[in-house]
């Protein structure tokens, strides 16, 4: 970047001279215009701000330092300056210096003295463009948290707020979330690329807000990129593009609704953050723009219960065949039935956190999985669903195997998963003999364990799951008797309600009717 250097002398061959003599570019300096006379110089640094003025003292209307004075008095950021005369008055010399004039040279001018003098002075304005720029960034991303937050309210917050931020007169402005998926980055390098597909390579600063998870916020004005690109849309799909190739990696880009006023601001945020949420739903080919889905919504649901209990049967199992056709099911149903990007979260760590816990209950290691961290912390290294779905297939048979060595050396494993057979399979028809030749013991033998294990006979075990089951059943529905009792294992119904009302003191009827008299009370209290 060149500054702008402005040249003021009644002599038009002196600056002439200066033009010719002087290494500008080396200098890191441009002559941008030039003046005869004082009053002249004056309108044309008011207009234009250049960054250093080299004037001569002596000339008609205005002189030099009336000139520097009346500028420094006038901008509020007055440019450089420096004297070139042939007058060597020492009072000169202390009149420039109270206006803070960087050089004080006679004529004619030396050409090594003039360039080390510009040098130094673009080396000075480098350090304060950096300020400024740093300071305005602080500022302006402060502003922003504050408009998101909904901290700025009235009329004058909103003045000072578009000045600051340069959108008053913005056509239209879009919060956009970058999320780079699969590897690890530098934010700081990053950002720097993002500001230079956006501007290019002009000095432009863009405004960033901090994400989690390897996110960048980014407000993007219409105006910052319509030289480029027809509008924030098409800009994003190029953005994407251009990040993808560079990084060698997906990148996911989610864009916010485009907003014309700086208040308004939190709204593109908001949706942005719910354009999050349908990650994988839509294609990871084109940016997910918010109101532009595929899916009109996501839902925040549960996966669902049998396949949940299939897959955990299957790990217990090391069935590996199944175990990989359930986990297909599974991600299926994440977007078959449009989950959100945070349900699909919970059900993935819900399969996790009970894997760990059954490896943790048989005395096993789950830090022998090698996938174990990489699984755990998933959600903060963002990834597309093909690649979770990988992790979590290679964590899944990790764990199957360890289960299975574990089981070959223990036999109070199999009570338990006997016992958690019961928990889940309650309702159908089991017997000593059939869970016996399902898990490969002996009747008498099983029997005699599950006792030992859980200080009761497995047939009354069986009983009281099913009764809490019923008791749940006839707090939570309307469902018949007769209904229940077979919901829950009962093939006859009298024998349901006689061993109702022997464990629970009450008949099923009464059990319910007492249930609702305990709310009716609670709710007229």
């Amino acid at each position: 970047m060149a500054y702008k250097v402005f040249l003021v002398d009644d002599d038009r061959y002196v600056r002439k001279g200066l033009i010719n003599l002087i290494d500008w570019e080396g200098c890191g300096f441009e002559v941008c215009a030039e003046a005869d006379n004082g009053e002249d110089a004056f309108e044309h640094i008011e207009r234009h701000n250049p960054d250093l003025v080299i004037t001569d003292i002596k000339m008609p209307v205005l002189d030099g330092l009336e000139l520097i004075k009346q500028t420094v008095e006038s901008k509020k950021s007055a440019p450089n300056f420096i004297i070139i005369t042939g007058y060597s008055d020492f009072t000169y010399a202390q009149r420039a210096v109270k206006y803070n004039v960087q050089d004080f040279l006679l004529k004619p001018v030396n050409k090594q003295e003039l360039e080390t003098t510009l040098k130094t002075i673009a080396r000075k304005q480098a350090k304060k463009l950096q300020f400024d720029q740093n300071r305005e960034s602080i500022l302006a991303t402060t502003v922003l948290n504050d408009l998101i937050s909904g901290q700025l309210e009235n009329d004058d917050e909103r003045i000072d707020t578009n000045v600051l931020m340069n959108i008053h007169n913005s056509i239209g402005m879009s919060y956009i979330i970058i999320e780079i998926n699969n590897i690890c980055i530098n934010i700081n390098k990053t950002r720097n690329m993002i500001s230079s597909i956006i501007h290019g390579k002009q000095q432009c600063p863009t405004l960033f807000r901090e994400h989690d998870n390897q996110k960048i916020g980014v407000l993007i004005r219409s105006e910052d990129i319509e030289h480029t690109y027809q509008d924030i849309y098409h800009f994003s799909e190029e953005l994407k593009e251009q990040l993808t190739i560079q990084l060698r990696t997906n990148v996911m880009i989610y864009v916010g609704k485009i907003v014309k006023k700086p208040i308004d601001i939190k709204e593109s945020y908001d949706t942005a953050i719910k354009s999050l949420q349908f990650k994988y739903l839509e294609s990871i080919e084109k940016p997910i723009v918010y109101g532009r889905t595929k899916n009109p919504f996501v839902n925040y649901i549960e996966l669902e219960q049998t396949l949940y209990q299939s897959l955990m049967e299957q790990i217990e199992e090391n069935q590996i065949d199944k175990i990989k056709y359930t986990t297909d099911s599974m991600f299926k149903q994440f977007q078959e039935k449009a989950f959100a990007k945070d349900a699909v979260r919970t059900s993935i760590n819900r399969v996790v956190h009970e894997v760990i816990k059954i490896l943790q209950s048989m005395d096993g290691d789950e830090e022998k999985c090698r996938s174990l961290h990489k699984m755990l912390n998933f959600d903060n290294q963002p990834h597309t669903l093909d690649a979770i779905k990988e992790i979590f297939l290679e964590f899944i048979l990790e764990a199957a195997a360890q289960i299975n060595q574990l089981n070959l050396h223990c036999v109070t494993v199999n009570i338990r998963r006997i016992k958690k057979y019961i928990d889940t399979h309650y309702n159908e028809e089991l017997t000593l003999k059939n869970l016996a030749n399902r898990f490969f013991i002996n009747p008498a033998y099983m029997g005699q364990l599950f006792r030992k294990t859980y200080g009761v006979y497995l047939k009354d075990y069986l009983l009281q799951v099913r009764i809490n089951e019923a008791k749940k059943k006839l707090r939570q529905t309307d469902l018949r008797i007769y209904e229940i009792a077979e919901d829950v294992g009962f093939t006859n119904s009298n024998y349901f309600i006689t061993q109702f009302e022997k464990i629970t003191g009450y008949t099923p009827t009464q059990y319910r009717k007492s249930v609702i008299g305990k709310k009716l009370e609670m709710e007229t209290k």
